[in-house]
């Protein structure tokens, strides 16, 4: 794989012809859209504030490319296009959000899969149109940034568009038992995915490599405990909360602010409580998207009535 990525850096050189300092910043703009943290926000702001269905099937085809692609950059070790080639240069901002192995693109997996699922999920043309949009431009700013072959993008993108199509399908028409295995089976998928990796003898030539690995170790424990969380909110809504999505447009945005507020806290606190380890790792977004979805949808009941009242004003 190696050898073939090395074969589509030409693809990177003549986009680095057409480079420019003002073009380097809006590319700069557009790769953060597909970073992890964003995703996430996404699907919860949907899962919030539009739909249950929508929001489940978004972060689940997230989460589910994630760890398919965590353990193939673990199996495949690429090395980004700067040492596959020497002396390549990148758009060195984008640097620091290109650290682990290459194949496949991380960023180009969750922005298919994020907005391509939006696209996929909702019937607006102006939200299918820019969920479209992104989903091509993300993946291009990567090859333009430097930091991704297209074979990288190629693999990325072809897995994210089976997910997107392959579980919309559950999610917007299956029945309770279809949804609850298919959150079921992606958290086995993470589980059984972190365990063989786990248990891979790798010996590795490098510092950096070592790195690599033992970051990928991690990233498996983080999905394992952010879909146990999902699966858990998808019960303890069905058997009990039914929450309620709707509300004025104000109380919206107070939801989204309030809640991602929230995740972030939990996050940046469980990394200290109980370290950045594999097991600390998955204990903290498990509590983190935990809160996001079962507690925090505990306070809906409130913003709804804004909704209610909106209702009343026009009768």
């Amino acid at each position: 794989m190696t050898e073939l990525a090395a074969q589509t850096m030409p693809v990177l050189h003549a986009l680095a012809g057409i480079r420019s300092g003002a073009l380097n910043s809006v590319m700069g703009l557009i790769t953060y859209l597909g970073d992890e943290k964003v995703f996430v926000i996404i699907g919860l702001i949907v899962l919030w504030c539009f739909s249950k269905r929508g929001g489940l099937y978004m972060l689940t085809v997230g989460f589910s490319i994630s760890s398919v692609g965590q353990a193939l950059k673990m199996l495949f070790r690429v090395a980004r296009p700067w040492v596959l080639e020497e002396g390549f240069g990148i758009v060195e901002s984008a640097r620091p959000g290109a650290d682990g192995w290459s194949l496949p693109s991380g960023h180009t997996l969750v922005s298919v899969g994020t907005y391509g699922g939006m696209a996929a999920w909702f019937k607006h043309k102006g939200v299918r149109a820019l969920g479209i949009a992104l989903a091509i431009l993300v993946p291009f700013s990567r090859m333009y940034l430097g930091v991704h072959t297209p074979l990288d993008i190629a693999l990325g993108a072809g897995l994210a568009l089976i997910a997107v199509f392959g579980l919309r399908g559950f999610f917007r028409k299956s029945g309770t038992t279809a949804v609850r295995s298919v959150l079921a089976l992606n958290l086995l998928l993470a589980a059984v995915l972190m365990a063989v990796m786990s248990f891979q003898r790798y010996t590795a030539p490098t510092a950096e490599d070592a790195a690599n690995w033992t970051s990928g170790i991690v990233n498996l424990w983080q999905l394992v405990g952010a879909d146990a969380a999902i699966w858990l909110a998808y019960e303890v809504d069905e058997r009990w909360l039914h929450y309620d999505t709707r509300a004025a447009w104000w109380a919206q945005l107070i939801k989204i602010a309030g809640g991602a507020a929230l995740v972030l806290a939990l996050r940046t606190l469980g990394k200290k409580v109980f370290g950045s380890d594999g097991p600390g790792s998955a204990l903290s977004n498990f509590i983190s998207m935990g809160a996001a979805c079962c507690l925090w949808p505990m306070t809906f009941k409130y913003f709804a009535k804004t909704a209610h009242i909106k209702e009343e004003e026009h009768l």
